[in-house]
């Protein structure tokens, strides 16, 4: 009994004592942790933490800290912060073996992450606690650890990242993070995030994931996000020195971490008001609105389900200059080392999303044939685009404005897509097109295309830099239909040109050397237009065969044609004989018009009101030795007549000609005649009767000839037909002109203009 006593009373003060230290413990233990933890952090950590306070409940398990601070590994600064964090466990589980923790929470934690090129200053960190030691698999009888945490909440988070990668830094001012559960046995994770950056960006996240089969299903709301943290990323590729905007997105994304390829995407993206600028702060392109919604994307079996793409206001300039262009110009150097390798290995760089993008797009145009696509709508409109070209003289600048490219029911399934596309061409031109084309081959398509009111003097600088001359004036209306089948291209093309006039020709060395305002004033058609009508064909898989020198060869061809062969143009515009705008024949001896000479006349009078700028010449030449046998064969006759008769001939030359015509020159009595005049001789009878009447004589009535029918077709055209001396230029052939000087007497027609 006394010994039971003994046992009781020890069992007593044993109990007691524990109580008292467990007393003990609850009060004294906090400033005992937070003296350990500010003593003994930086031997094992590298780091000075700090605790403001701890206190953990022994009974129950429950643990709170507050103020927990942990600086730099050099310096002051902080690197975390956490307000509070409430730790709650279930003591009487673990001794069945279960450690479970019913909450955990951590409140307004603060990160601050800094990067400079490829080192965080976590660095350390990674380095003192990484384990260098293999891990050794565990035996297959062994006994999982039982473990649960029911409820994991982080709110009020901030989170600060600075990089010599970015122009600014990155301030997440709030992240909320909440798991429901999770646990050893429990395969699914739900998790919910939301995020918020200082500039105004939001995010919303809820994860769904299964641990056993990878199956993930992720929704993520992302809002009034600004495009200027994508500038380090496009940097690798393009040197810009602003690249603003707002984007916006709810999407989802399913897929199975056990399989890269196993992706499928649903939902909207949109941005608007996107900028990039030049390193000088040009503009360089632009989207006023994106607007993208998306069925489904499965990546895997490459089928592409888009119901709205709608791009409204998009801008983009481009200039050419002596060697290369403003895009050519801004292509960086290649991204580091490091991510050339991963782009050696995996074709992108996974860091940047930028090269991924252009990775996939690639992917996509090499497997083009095998792709299953659907798309309701696609639309560009109320697009600009801004062209200069500095290599000329002056500076060519087109705009192009309101350009719209839409089409409807996009399907890869079907036989033919068609686009339609418009746009107004430097404020005053319109282009339409309508372009229909295979969706699983784009080797086969069928286009057609209207410009019109097209202004040709905007044109101006290249006709300058190539032909010397300026355009005045003209507009245009051109019509193409093209066909390519198998890369076979069959084009025709009609051409109309209203008003159209070149300037005087400028000095431009290196010009080419055509006559293009006569070869313009030779197209043009009775009321001032030219129509031209040419074909282009050819073998597009040639690599030598180039659509514009073949249409830039066939426009030299046609000046080079009209030059060269005026008059069947001049004939079809004006509905004439082509003979009469050749040239003007006389017989010999003629000095006075009559209706064979005044037909083409009339005809050259209608070329020269109507194309006031064509300057028109006739020029005469002919056999002169042959005119100057006639004079004298009919002063002979004359002669003869008038002795043989004893009468004088009376009346005009014309009826003289007439009177003599029916003396046969080889006739006894002309021959007796003859060789009392002008003695015998065993010449020709042609020849003897010039002798007679005279070389200089006969030169000088051949020269009266010539000058009498320069006057009177100058008189006939400049008095008859209102021409003026500028218009219309009547003369004798210079050993320049290199017309022939055989036959009856005639007037060659020769067009030019000024030059």
């Amino acid at each position: 009994m006394r010994l039971l006593r003994r046992l009781l009373r020890l069992l007593l003060w044993s109990l007691a004592l524990v109580l008292l230290l467990l007393m003990v413990l609850v009060v004294f233990h906090p400033p005992l942790v937070k003296w350990a933890v500010a003593k003994y952090s930086p031997e094992y950590t590298g780091r000075q933490i700090t605790l403001e306070h701890f206190r953990l409940n022994p009974f129950t398990g429950n643990m709170h800290i507050r103020g927990l601070h942990v600086l730099e590994a050099e310096g002051d600064t902080v690197f975390l912060h956490v307000d509070t964090i409430d730790v709650n466990t279930t003591l009487y589980k673990m001794l069945g073996g279960t450690y479970e923790v019913t909450s955990l929470r951590v409140a307004r934690p603060f990160v601050r992450i800094v990067q400079h090129g490829e080192h965080f200053n976590f660095d350390d960190l990674m380095q003192r606690f990484a384990s260098d030691s293999t891990p050794q698999p565990e035996p297959a009888d062994t006994v999982p650890v039982h473990w649960a945490l029911n409820r994991l909440v982080l709110a009020d988070g901030q989170l600060l990242y600075q990089s010599d990668l970015l122009p600014f830094p990155i301030h997440v001012v709030q992240v909320d993070l909440s798991c429901p559960g999770l646990a050893w046995n429990r395969d699914r994770i739900d998790a919910q995030a939301a995020l918020r950056l200082d500039n105004g960006t939001s995010l919303r996240t809820e994860v769904d994931y299964a641990q056993a089969s990878g199956h993930y299903d992720i929704h993520a709301r992302l809002d009034s996000a600004t495009l200027k943290f994508a500038e380090p990323w496009v940097a690798p590729y393009l040197k810009i020195s602003e690249l603003s905007g707002l984007l916006q997105a709810d999407v989802t994304v399913e897929g199975n971490a056990n399989d890269a390829l196993d992706v499928g995407i649903s939902g909207e993206v949109h941005l608007s008001d996107a900028v990039m600028k030049d390193p000088e702060g040009t503009r360089l392109a632009g989207i006023g609105k994106l607007d993208l919604v998306v069925d489904s994307i499965d990546i895997k079996h490459e089928r592409y389900r888009v119901r709205r793409l709608t791009v409204d206001q998009p801008y983009l300039l481009f200039e050419l200059y002596d060697k290369d262009d403003n895009w050519t110009r801004l292509l960086a150097a290649d991204t580091v080392a490091s991510s050339l390798e991963a782009e050696e290995d995996l074709g992108y760089d996974p860091m940047n999303p930028f090269s991924m993008l252009t990775y996939y797009v690639k992917l996509v145009a090499e497997n083009y044939d095998a792709l299953d696509y659907r798309a309701d709508s696609v639309a560009l409109v109320n697009g600009a685009l801004d062209f200069n070209d500095h290599t000329l003289q002056h500076t060519f600048r087109y705009r192009l404005t309101d350009l719209s490219v839409t089409t409807t029911n996009v399907d890869s399934r079907q036989d033919s897509i068609t686009l339609v596309a418009h746009s107004k061409l430097n404020g005053t031109g319109t282009f339409d097109a309508r372009v229909d084309m295979d969706p699983n081959s784009l080797r086969n398509l069928h286009f057609t295309y209207t410009i019109a009111s097209l202004g040709m003097p905007d044109f101006g600088p290249y006709t300058q830099f190539f032909l010397a001359h300026p355009i005045l004036s003209g507009t245009t209306l051109n019509t193409c239909r093209t066909t390519i089948i198998d890369n076979k291209l069959q084009s025709e093309n009609h051409l109309f040109v209203a008003d159209f006039q070149f300037g005087r020709k400028m000095d431009m060395k290196g010009a080419y050397q055509l006559p293009v305002r006569l070869a313009v004033a030779l197209l043009k058609d009775k009321d001032g237009n030219i129509t031209l009508d040419f074909p282009v064909e050819g073998d597009l898989d040639d690599p030598e065969y180039k659509v514009m020198p073949i249409v830039w060869q066939v426009l030299k061809n046609l000046v080079v044609k009209a030059v060269n062969a005026p008059y069947n143009l001049l004939a079809r515009a004006f509905s004439a004989d082509e003979e009469d705008l050749k040239s003007v024949r006389f017989l010999h001896l003629q000095e006075d018009l009559t209706a064979k000479q005044e037909k083409p006349l009339n005809t050259v009078a209608r070329v020269a009101k109507s194309k006031p700028e064509l300057k028109i010449a006739l020029v005469q030449a002919g056999d002169r030795l042959g005119e100057m046998e006639e004079h004298a064969l009919f002063l002979a006759r004359k002669a003869f007549l008038a002795d043989s008769t004893g009468k004088t001939m009376e009346g005009d030359k014309v009826a003289q000609e007439e009177a003599v015509a029916h003396i046969d020159i080889r006739s006894p009595g002309f021959t007796a005649w003859l060789e009392k005049v002008a003695g015998p001789s065993d010449r020709p009878v042609q020849t003897r009767c010039m002798a007679w009447a005279g070389e200089a004589a006969l030169n000088a009535e051949v020269d009266r000839l010539y000058a009498a029918r320069i006057a009177l077709i100058q008189a006939y055209l400049l008095q008859e037909h209102s021409l003026t001396a500028e218009q219309v230029t009547v003369r004798n052939a210079t050993p320049a002109d290199k017309l022939a000087e055989s036959g009856q007497p005639y007037f060659q027609l020769v067009f030019s203009t000024e030059e």
